[in-house]
């Protein structure tokens, strides 16, 4: 089995209306999302897919670079737990041997959504 994980930077806010603490007021993180897909064969170019191919996708689902992620999510708590499997749901059909996406909110913590 290939795993192949891409690594993607964004910025972004939000507020956690049920967090209860500080979180409630609106605030920014620099947020990277790792995506892993899985597969037991390659493609013609002897790869999972080109790197590239992701890159695009992932710029076009995001479409900015500073994210308002209340709205883009359409969620009152866009915690990183809710970022992965939304992030894993939209994206599973543009990138079929997507695995799993995780995200992390600061350098030590992340959380990784799979399906499994």
């Amino acid at each position: 089995m290939f795993e192949l994980k891409t690594k993607h930077r964004i910025y972004g806010c939000h507020k956690l209306k049920n967090q209860g603490g500080k979180c409630t007021q609106w605030h920014g993180h620099q947020y990277e999302i790792v995506l892993s897909l899985r597969s037991k064969e390659l493609d013609y170019k002897n790869m999972i897919i080109d790197t590239y191919e992701v890159e695009e996708i992932f710029n076009d689902f995001i479409k900015t670079d500073h994210l308002n992620l209340n709205e883009f999510m359409d969620c009152e708590d866009p915690t990183m737990e809710a970022m992965s499997k939304f992030f894993f749901d939209e994206m599973k059909d543009k990138l079929p041997k997507l695995y799993s996406v995780t995200v992390y909110e600061t350098p030590e913590s992340f959380v990784t959504y799979t399906e499994d």
